[in-house]
Formats: C-alpha cells, structure tokens, sequence
C-alpha cells in the first residue's frame, strides 16, 4: 500500500511538471500571441530575496521563513520566532526595489506585515513637439503594504493568507486596489517531499484614464524534496510551474547546497522565460547566539535582454 501510495504521489508531480508543457506544445494557431502588457502592478511581479532569486525564483514549496509572504503566505506557518527580512535589487534602467517584511508567531497563528516599493529616478517630459525635453521633471513609482496571517492545521498541512495595498503612479495619473494572495503547503510524507500552491495578487480590474487593467494574477504549483540530507550537508531541489494571466507559462527550477548549516551555494533556471534564465548565489549564515541569527544573501541574475543583469541582497534576522 505504501509503495502504491509513492507511485501515485511521483506520477502526480510528473503530471504537475510535464504535461502543461506537452499540452501548450499541441496547438499551433499559426501566429504567435502573446498577452505580455495586458495588466497593470507589474512591480509586484518582481521577486523580494536573493535565496529565491538565485534558485530560479522556485520558491512555493521551500521557501519557509519570512519572506515567504512575497511567494506562498503559508509558509509563514513554520516561522517559530520573530524574523524580519530586508531586500534591495538594482533593477533596470537605474530604477530600485526595495523589501521589508516580519513575521511574528503568536499562540496557533504566526501573522506578517510586509512592504515593498519600486523607486524610479525622476526624468524629464518630452513631447512630440519637444523631443529633447521640456525641462518639467516627471516622477513615478510603486508601493504595496500587506498583511499576512499563517497557521498550521497539521503536522502536513498549513495554509496562510495574505492582503495588500497597492499604489502606482506616473505623473500626475494614480491608480490604487486591494489584492489579496493565498496559499497552502503539505508534506507528503514521501522523504522530505512537500508541495505547494499560491494564488497571487487576486483583485478588482483598474482603470487609469480611459483604459482598463487586470491585476498581474500568478497561479503557482511546485514541489521540493532533499536529495541528500546529512548531519552537515543538505542538497535541496526545487520545481514550480508559473501560470500567469498576462503572459506565457514558465517553469522554474532550483538548486541549494547548504553546508554546516553556515554556508549555502545556490543555482536555478527557468524555462521558457522571456527576462531571465539561469541564476546563481550564496547564503552566509551566523551561529545562533542569544541574540539571534543574521542570514546574508546574494544572487545574480544575468537577462537575456538589452537590460543589464540584476544583482539582488538580502539581510535577515531572526531570535
């Protein structure tokens, strides 16, 4: 019963993981359409932590800490003490993202708050009629502030929830909503085999002017399992389909090589991804001591566009 039960849990996940791929292969209409653009928030598809990024972004099955609120809420339902987490990416074109989040357990539930911003450096208007500029400097930028809560319903299964504010603004046109994310997680029992799924940025269409957006929604479903696992080395990977509502799907996949639980080395790739593919960083962690553990993060992202490659840091810390 047991060996019938893995069978069925591995042919499960090999559906999970193959068959969108094979399907999406199957149609050919004869031209290619792409619903790149037909939504609105697009900073909120920009990934907060540098262990998530140099994994591939595979994040909904293993990422257990704090920063978990940005991928799969549930996730938040491991975290055990206060931790806070703070990101910064040079993203492109010299604009910046920033991350902060906290998680703090309390009784059965472990609740977060969260707060992200995209800072575009202020740049000069230019009409059809003056293409060189106007000399009036234009200003635009992102904000999202959310509230998460987690709980853990059995030793397997946790689920969190996650809603949040969120503002864009380009000059003197705003547009603000309400999104809301959630998410579950369950251990299979199988090895260290545990799925995930997360539901983000769930909301009301917006309009600016004239024209009407859909909320940039993300339906993600992954698995992670430890490949080895000893008393100073663990071997970790990672696979997570992305089906968004405004572009093609893509598979992301990741590696983590974590060594006296000080040190970790950490790859990934995505498939069929138009910004980036392979990913590579590091982790450095300090001994717990009675006032906590700092965790230092890096990861490079190389693009396969015109932009430059993105590097990404993060610091955590957790009693």
């Amino acid at each position: 019963m047991k060996s019938t039960t893995t069978h069925i849990i591995i042919l499960a996940i090999a559906c999970v993981l193959i068959l969108p791929q094979y399907s999406m292969a199957q149609y050919d209409y004869g031209f290619d359409f792409s619903k790149a653009g037909s939504a609105g928030l697009q900073f909120l598809k920009i990934a907060p932590g540098a262990r998530e990024a140099s994994m591939g972004e595979a994040s909904v099955s293993v990422t257990n800490d704090v920063n978990a609120i940005f991928f799969n809420p549930a996730g938040l339902a491991y975290v055990d003490k206060p931790q806070v987490i703070v990101s910064h990416i040079r993203w492109l074109a010299g604009s910046s993202h920033n991350a902060l989040a906290v998680a703090i357990p309390y009784r059965r539930m472990v609740y977060g708050i969260s707060m992200v911003s995209l800072n575009i450096p202020s740049f000069e208007e230019t009409t059809v009629f003056e293409p060189d500029g106007t000399g009036r400097m234009v200003n635009a930028g992102d904000l999202a502030i959310g509230f998460a809560v987690a709980r853990r319903f059995t030793e397997q299964l946790v689920i969190g929830g996650h809603v949040k504010f969120v503002k864009e603004s380009l000059d003197d046109y705003s547009i603000t909503n309400i999104l809301a994310d959630i998410g579950a997680a369950y251990y299979t029992g199988f090895r260290d085999l545990r799925l995930g799924f997360s539901l983000q940025h769930f909301g009301p269409d917006m309009k600016v002017v004239n024209q009407n957006f859909r909320t940039p929604l993300i339906f993600r479903l992954g698995a992670a399992d430890e490949l080895i696992q000893t008393e100073n080395y663990r071997l970790t990977m990672t696979a997570e389909i992305v089906h968004p509502t405004d572009n093609k799907e893509w598979v992301n996949t990741g590696l983590e090589l974590k060594v006296f639980n000080s040190v970790s080395v950490r790859g990934g790739y995505r498939f069929n991804s138009d910004i980036s593919a392979f990913s590579i960083g590091f982790g450095i962690m300090t001994p717990q001591s009675n006032f906590g553990r700092l965790s230092i993060d890096y990861a490079f992202v190389p693009t396969i566009t015109v932009f430059e490659s993105v590097h990404r840091f993060s610091v955590k810390f957790g009693l």
